[in-house]
């Protein structure tokens, strides 16, 4: 097969804006860690990243794992965008039940989870910030995942890459001319959410609501979703976990740091995501119609495509490390081996493919479910075990060995249930 093929060029174009929104969501995602490491200090920004990544994982855990249901409901079945506007709609109906559960928790306990947690009061303003700012984090997740099931791209691409990051510059820097610090950047984020998801409301939303024939009950929206909840909220905490734990066991300093070579390794996750949202809807579809060969096709074709031009990137950030972190103040450069640990982690994935959505879209959401629990038990035993020894090279070196066994436990799955690998 030629590396170059039709399909793989109608990948290629398709890709192509996705690929430049991601790469202006990026370079403005670099630009708010320079500003809030540069202005407010590294420690700042450690405690923002801390919260933040907390915050996502909560939000994650009480959307429920409608917003990949979705994608799979509405590909599977072929929904009109009225019944899946409708199927948007449930979900949001049951997420905003559940998201009451969080704010209460939170709000009451904000103080105990940070002194008790993490030795600090001063996070308990940024917890009772999360705690109201929830739902809006569930609602714009799931907002953001119906454009992706209907093939919005374009509507998904401004939503999550340019308004949130140009607002939230725009407060950051307000902020620190009206001398705002400490738990401000943060809620400089929130307000940014907050505001996108209204507009993301009424970008949806219609006065006139047709009707439609049933779609599925909510039991069974819950059900069909419960296994990518799990194995969704347990991949965010396979990348995450070490700044949680670092959060605990280190100081905020090196939280900041980490997070900072956590950020700029993640360019090597540009060409995966942004590949990745434009065939995740389009795998659903094809398995829902038992078209295998096709299927085989695009998902070979995308994996050649994210190995091909990630594998420069990479390169990059391991030669460039030490001059790329100097970039955010002397005292990150110490955070160059850690940066190339987990660039070799990202190149792993990259290699291996979309996997864990072909699991997802191909109804095999339970044993993704199962393999991630595996691999984030070995993760939280890796950060244990090496944190103390090795700081936050320990984290990097535990991340590096989860993302390899969850790859591999993934590839050997899809060829034994799909019939092909994901490369060739």
């Amino acid at each position: 097969m030629k590396l170059f093929n039709p399909n793989l060029k109608k990948l290629i174009s398709s890709s192509g804006t996705n690929f430049l929104f991601r790469v202006f969501g990026l370079g403005t995602s670099f630009l708010i860690v320079l500003l809030i490491s540069r202005l407010f200090g590294v420690a700042n920004y450690g405690s923002y990243a801390l919260i933040f990544t907390i915050s996502q994982a909560i939000a994650m855990i009480f959307a429920l794992g409608i917003p990949n249901t979705l994608i799979v409901l509405i590909g599977n079945r072929s929904l009109s965008q009225i019944e899946a506007k409708k199927l948007l709609f449930k979900g949001v109906k049951v997420t905003l039940f559940f998201s009451i559960i969080p704010f209460v928790l939170l709000y009451l306990n904000a103080g105990f989870i940070s002194v008790k947690w993490f030795d600090t009061v001063e996070l308990t303003s940024y917890f009772e910030i999360v705690a109201f700012t929830i739902p809006f984090f569930i609602l714009h997740e799931l907002f953001l995942y119906y454009f992706i099931s209907i093939k919005n791209f374009l509507a998904y691409n401004i939503f999550m890459f340019v308004l949130p990051n140009l607002l939230l510059i725009l407060l950051l820097i307000l902020f620190y001319y009206i001398g705002k610090t400490d738990y401000y950047t943060f809620l400089a984020f929130t307000f940014s959410i907050v505001l996108i998801v209204f507009l993301e409301f009424i970008f949806i939303y219609e006065s006139k609501i047709h009707k439609t024939p049933h779609i599925i009950s909510t039991k069974a929206l819950i059900k069909t979703a419960s296994p990518m909840l799990f194995s969704g909220l347990l991949l965010y905490l396979l990348n995450w976990t070490d700044v949680i734990m670092l959060g605990i066991m280190t100081s905020e300093e090196q939280v900041g740091v980490y997070n900072i070579a956590y950020k700029i390794g993640s360019v090597g996750f540009l060409v995966i995501v942004s590949v990745s949202t434009i065939i995740t809807p389009r795998i659903a579809e094809l398995y829902g119609n038992e078209d295998m060969q096709e299927l085989k096709k695009l998902i070979q074709n995308s994996t050649r495509l994210i190995s091909i031009l990630t594998i420069p990137l990479i390169l990059i950030l391991i030669l460039g490390s030490k001059f790329i972190l100097s970039f955010f103040g002397d005292d990150v450069i110490s955070g160059s081996s850690t940066l190339i640990i987990i660039s070799l982690g990202i190149l792993f994935s990259a290699i291996a493919g979309n996997v864990d959505q072909i699991l997802n879209m191909t109804n095999h959401q339970v044993l993704l479910r199962n393999i991630t629990l595996f691999s984030f038990f070995i993760n939280i035993t890796l950060n244990y075990i090496l944190i103390p020894l090795y700081g936050i090279n320990g984290a990097a070196i535990a991340s590096l060995i989860s993302n390899v066994v969850i790859n591999s436990l993934c590839i050997y799955y899809i060829r034994k249930k799909l019939g092909f690998y994901t490369l060739f």
